[in-house]
């Protein structure tokens, strides 16, 4: 079996939860795996040359800025030649098996750009719905919510998903490279994986486009995902900015016949909830400027 596989993992500041991601990866990435790569996006607090120090065998890469997740993981991407790229959240453990399952699911199927795992929480309990969605419409955009969730219950055999969530991706190279990678437009994070998959499905099957099939869920593979560790490190003003002025960008992106409208209802939107939430009022404030400067 070829090691045709090189992990990225990103961190930007955060606690003890990617000692746990990257021990997990060396302890269980088997044969597939030939390398792991962590991008360290300018945290400053030594916590790179801290874990270069504790896992000798990866590559650390350390950013002198944080120019977000999109930049990061593409410059973690870059570091290698491998065919695959599976990309992990900080804040993810590898389960047994499964990046083989997962890599051999690309390999009965040719034809399709990526495959991701399940991923469960620390109570054991599927993520499914907030993993495995569908893209968003036009009402979800003018209503500041992500897409549907593409399943009613977690899947129990390998299926297409338009949009998964980028906390666990195996992606074809080739795939990647065809995409140029995350919009490094779409920072500092959120947004960029969805523009990925929009991107994705508009590209598919085209011309010289090396996949005629999105991603698809193994769920054999399993991942543990704790969650929430860049929201805390942000902090909810900054994260409510970030998010609502990256939605606003998507918009502006893959939306552009009905751009204007879908964003006046999302500045209403964004206005009611300041007006419902008196502790976050000040924070949507701000998420509602960002969206003019876009």
């Amino acid at each position: 079996m070829t090691a045709d596989t090189l992990a990225v993992v990103v961190r930007w500041r955060g606690g003890d939860e990617v000692r746990a991601c990257l021990g997990s990866l060396l302890a269980q990435g088997g044969p597939r795996l030939a390398g792991v790569v962590l991008v360290d996006s300018g945290s400053g607090d030594g916590g790179a040359e801290r874990l270069a120090g504790e896992f000798p065998t990866i590559r650390v890469l350390a950013l002198d800025e944080n120019l977000g997740f999109a930049h990061a993981a593409n410059r973690g991407t870059a570091e290698g030649g491998e065919d695959l790229v599976f990309l992990l959240n900080p804040d993810t453990e590898l389960q047994p098996g499964s990046l083989d399952e997962l890599a051999g699911e690309l390999d009965r199927r040719p034809a399709i750009a990526g495959t991701v795992p399940l991923l469960e929480g620390t109570d054991g309990a599927s993520q499914y719905r907030w993993q495995l969605r569908r893209l968003p419409s036009s009402l979800h955009l003018a209503t500041g919510r992500s897409g549907a969730p593409a399943f009613h219950s977690p899947p129990t055999k390998p299926q297409p998903v338009a949009q998964p969530a980028a906390a666990a991706w195996l992606v074809r190279r080739s795939v990647w490279r065809a995409l140029g990678g995350f919009d490094e437009d779409f920072a500092p994070a959120w947004w960029e994986d969805v523009d990925f998959c929009a991107r994705l499905e508009e590209r598919r099957g085209t011309g010289s486009f090396p996949a005629t099939e999105g991603f698809v869920v193994q769920p054999s593979a399993r991942i543990l995902h704790h969650g929430g560790s860049s929201v805390a490190s942000l902090g909810d003003e900054a994260f409510l900015t970030a998010f609502y002025r990256n939605l606003a960008l998507y918009i502006t992106r893959h939306h552009q016949q009905h751009a204007t409208t879908i964003l006046t209802c999302l500045r209403l939107t964004l206005k009611i909830r300041a007006l419902a939430q008196l502790g976050r009022r000040k924070a949507y404030r701000e998420a509602l400027a960002s969206i003019d400067g876009v």
